[in-house]
């Protein structure tokens, strides 16, 4: 297999891996702006949580999400690897960084791996941690330790919004300079005359 060949291959890889990464990103917020609004229209009452007194939509709502936004990071993760080591692979192939749409195609992609690693190993622990004893005191009915959880949960809210936006954002740009700097055809080198 030619070197060509390996390149091309993990570049169809490489966009692929791009293409998941930024569907499963770009799902998670539409999810979000579907299920919160929709439970809170329906103030449901929850069962399992029959002592506590704060909102149940929010608890219902942030079940589902909650699942729905440990998916998206798995998939960011492993598309995020996938990427890169597509990418890794494509250079050692032989692939030329050689203009500045190509270049910039890689400082891209690693600020958003940047990011990213950022949003999975700093940011959403802590938001993790809080949203289970949230829930866990909500279902003992200690209305009050649910809510200081839940408000450490929602004062950082807004900011891993804006984490999944600049995710969105930087993936986008990956994919497109990915498919802008693709493997061309080969150079022809010159014929000797016969």
């Amino acid at each position: 297999m030619s070197k060509l060949s390996v390149q091309r291959a993990f570049q169809v890889i490489h966009i692929t891996a791009l293409s998941l990464w930024l569907g499963a990103v770009g799902m998670s917020g539409i999810v979000a702006a579907t299920v919160f609004p929709g439970m809170a229209r329906m103030q449901p009452t929850l069962g399992a949580y029959p002592n506590y007194e704060g909102d149940h939509s929010l608890l219902a709502a942030g079940q589902i999400a909650g699942k729905v936004f440990l998916i998206v990071d798995s998939i960011q993760f492993g598309a995020a690897a996938i990427a890169l080591g597509s990418l890794v692979t494509m250079l050692i192939a032989g692939y030329s960084l050689n203009s500045i749409p190509r270049v910039l195609r890689v400082i891209i992609l690693m600020a958003t791996m940047g990011l990213l690693s950022w949003h999975l190993f700093m940011l959403m622990p802590g938001m993790s941690e809080d949203l289970a004893l949230y829930w866990d005191f909500a279902q003992a009915g200690d209305t009050q330790q649910a809510d200081i959880h839940k408000n450490n949960f929602m004062a950082l809210h807004e900011t891993a919004a804006n984490s999944l936006k600049g995710l969105t954002f930087a993936t986008l740009l990956s994919l497109m300079l990915a498919v802008w700097t693709g493997i061309g055809a080969p150079e022809k080198s010159a014929q000797p005359a016969a």
